[in-house]
């Protein structure tokens, strides 16, 4: 069992993360050819693509998987992102429904998680651990044009985690909540 102090993991620690389960993780692809062949092509693509993610994430767990990782880096010009929070909640539900989803981790990388309200709504339709991926990205761009003075690059990505974390918080005492495992 791995023990994270938070359910945002930056990019290294997402990494090591990913070594540390090894061959016990499938992931997942949650990008969709939106081009698809007939006239209603993006939202039959949609469709497919959501029965697609829950049917490996099944297969993942039936064959002894301990670790989903849904992730849409795999966006281009020709594949477009499954909202994530529909993604995560999809795949979270499907596997409710399939008797599943205690076995598991719930892992997202998401070019779509920029703040706190996006961890915290992931979070809460059923993800375990949140990777922001573009957001460090982005503030790793804006780090090399000098935008930060003279924080490293690191200490903004601490800052950043931080501000996450600090935020998660805030919304689970608000709504009552003592442990993550609660929202």
């Amino acid at each position: 069992m791995l023990s994270l102090q938070s359910p945002i993991v930056l990019n290294a620690e997402f990494e090591a993360m990913r070594r540390y389960m090894g061959e016990t993780a499938c992931r997942i692809d949650c990008t969709f050819d939106a081009h698809h062949g007939d006239k209603r092509g993006g939202l039959d693509a949609m469709r497919q693509a959501f029965d697609r993610i829950c049917k490996e994430a099944e297969d993942g767990v039936r064959s002894g998987c301990l670790h989903v990782v849904l992730t849409d880096a795999n966006v281009s010009a020709e594949r477009a992102a499954l909202p994530m929070i529909l993604a995560a909640g999809g795949v979270h539900s499907y596997l409710v429904r399939q008797s599943l989803r205690t076995f598991i981790s719930l892992n997202v990388r998401s070019a779509e998680a920029l703040d706190v309200h996006y961890a915290a709504v992931i979070i809460g339709v059923g993800a375990t651990t949140v990777n922001p991926y573009l957001a460090e990205g982005t503030i790793a761009a804006r780090h090399k044009r000098g935008l930060f003075g003279k924080l490293s690059l690191g200490q903004c990505l601490a800052n950043y985690k931080k501000a996450l974390d600090d935020g998660l918080l805030k919304v689970m005492s608000k709504m009552g909540i003592s442990v993550l495992s609660s929202y």
